[in-house]
């Protein structure tokens, strides 16, 4: 039973409960009552009066909206949250009420070491997967399919993993979200989807035909899935809302060493080493240490069973209806990042050949100044990430959304100027620049998710805001190189209208940021009152 029920047409009456001892006493009064409780009468909307009026002057008296309220059971420590409690909020909810209990991270070199150990599988898992996709996959597919199919095979790869996520991700986060495990409810499934992810990782090194090749692919799309939905789940479980920022500064900064790791490490082994074995070989080593500091440092509290309700299909498959009254600003918050990533997996998979094809670059040096210009970008996102973080936490994640899209609109269009210009030196200059603002929005758009999300079936939620990641990476690809391969007689302006609908989707990611309200999820703790 969904646990949120709207407060409209209804015989109830509710009063704040403001712990004074004769407030509590006169809980069974009526609403003529002459009683310090605040009295709300309850018709489509609920009007209520929050105490704050003569002591602040900023907050009005009266405000009027519609409210829901949640009943709490008897599963909080804390002896002010009794059974019968109600927790209301005008239109959206929070954890943070709940999650009073969660302790501040550590501070100075502890608090350092804290967070490096929260982010470490994440290190891990951008690793892993950062040097398959952008080297290890391509050249492995064009030495086991040919090159006549290499494009082919190539195409299908976005595809296998937008289904394999699709997939694991709800299933693993639904489960982690009721898990009653002694060792908590997270790192279980951190751990085996890392185990299956290892073990398909030198499957997939030993493949010698296609089809072993794309099943192995699958079991590494799992495991990896398998792990990163309940670890999207890990971090509001132990970290308070007000450093959220900082934690998602952190994950931001971790994959982007991760990717970087991946992309050098196994571009070093793949030139000198031609071993496709030894390769993943250290893929494994790499994912299977860097997940440990996550899985032994981090500690979790197990979940009572007591206080976890029973996992069925109907249960699961209901989960998925997310009612617009609760998470309207999520359905914002996904919208966004979905236009974010249709703008950036626009043009970043197509930088390789915007250097041969606009800027001239040899075709011998391609695979050289293209890992410079993704190096950049990444490189240039770890600074903008760690401070981005922190600073949302003092201004707001919406201000640095804005100068996020605001620099990657800016520079796309200044690759459209280049592409009737060419300079590789200012590529490789607004290549630096569009990193500044690509890490900035990625050091906030985790704790975006989290600030706007219920605090029930948390993991099962950022699943779903995963595939807003994963969907753009097939369906922004093909779009750009439908395009692009269109105007091969004029690729000039094949590029500018590609780099164009990019600019688009930048200034729509712009535009829907706006009427998501990060001040929504206030709560005031109400009891009922026989009328």
């Amino acid at each position: 039973m969904n646990k949120y029920h709207e407060l409209s047409n209804s015989n109830s009456a509710l009063i704040i409960e403001n712990n004074s001892e004769n407030n509590k006493h006169n809980s069974g009064t009526n609403s003529n009552s002459n009683n310090s409780n605040n009295i709300f009468s309850i018709d489509n909307e609920l009007l209520y009066d929050d105490g704050r009026g003569e002591e602040d002057k900023n907050v009005d008296i009266k405000q009027k909206k519609a409210f829901k309220f949640k009943k709490l059971d008897n599963s909080y420590e804390d002896d002010e949250y009794d059974d019968g409690d109600l927790i209301f909020s005008n239109g959206g909810v929070s954890g943070d009420i709940l999650k009073e209990g969660i302790k501040e991270p550590p501070k100075g070199i502890r608090g350092v070491i804290f967070y490096l150990c929260l982010s470490s599988y994440w290190l891990a898992s951008s690793a892993a997967m950062g040097g398959l996709i952008s080297l290890v996959w391509p050249s492995q597919i064009e030495s086991i399919g040919g090159e006549e199919n290499k494009a082919k095979y190539v195409g299908l790869l976005p595809i296998l993993g937008a289904m394999t996520s699709i997939v694991a991700g709800p299933l693993s986060g639904f489960l982690s979200d009721h898990c009653t495990n002694r060792f908590g409810k997270r790192r279980i499934f951190i751990a085996s989807g890392t185990v299956v992810a290892m073990i398909s990782l030198f499957l997939t090194g030993t493949a010698n035909n296609i089809y072993a090749f794309m099943l192995f692919l699958m079991g590494i799309q799992f495991g990896i899935m398998w792990g990163t939905s309940p670890f999207n789940g890990l971090m509001p479980d132990i970290v308070p809302k007000s450093k959220y920022g900082i934690a998602s500064g952190y994950l931001a900064f971790s994959n982007a060493i991760g990717q970087l790791v991946g992309v050098v490490g196994t571009a070093l082994l793949i030139t000198y080493t031609k071993s496709f074995i030894v390769t993943y070989s250290f893929l494994v080593l790499l994912l299977g240490l860097l997940s440990l500091p996550t899985l032994i440092h981090i500690k979790e509290i197990p979940q009572s069973p007591n206080n976890v309700e029973k996992i069925t299909w109907k249960r699961f498959i209901y989960s998925f209806y997310l009612p617009r009254s609760i998470y309207k600003d999520f359905y914002w918050v996904i919208i966004t990042r979905f236009m974010q990533e249709m703008g950036i997996y626009s043009i970043l998979p197509f930088f390789g050949y915007y250097l041969t094809d606009i800027i001239h670059v040899d075709q011998s040096s391609k695979e050289l100044y293209t890992s410079a210009i993704l190096s950049l970008i990444i490189l240039t996102s770890i600074p903008s990430a760690i401070i981005g973080g922190p600073l949302s936490d003092k201004y707001g994640r919406k201000l640095l959304v804005y100068i996020s899209c605001s620099i990657m609109t800016l520079i796309t269009c200044g690759f459209i100027v280049l592409s009737f210009l060419p300079s590789l030196k200012l590529v490789l200059l607004f290549s630096g620049l569009f990193g500044v603002g690509y890490g900035c929005y990625q050091g906030v758009d985790y704790a975006l998710a989290l600030d706007v999300l219920p605090p029930e079936n948390v993991a099962k939620d950022l699943s779903i805001w995963h595939q807003s990641l994963v969907v753009p990476q097939v369906i922004a690809p093909a779009i750009s190189g439908l395009i692009i391969n269109s105007f091969k007689s004029n690729i000039v302006l094949g590029y500018t209208i590609a780099f164009t609908i990019a600019v688009i989707w930048f200034l729509l990611s712009t535009i829907m940021i706006k009427p998501i309200n990060l001040q929504r999820n206030q709560f005031i703790k109400l009891t009922t009152v026989d009328l």
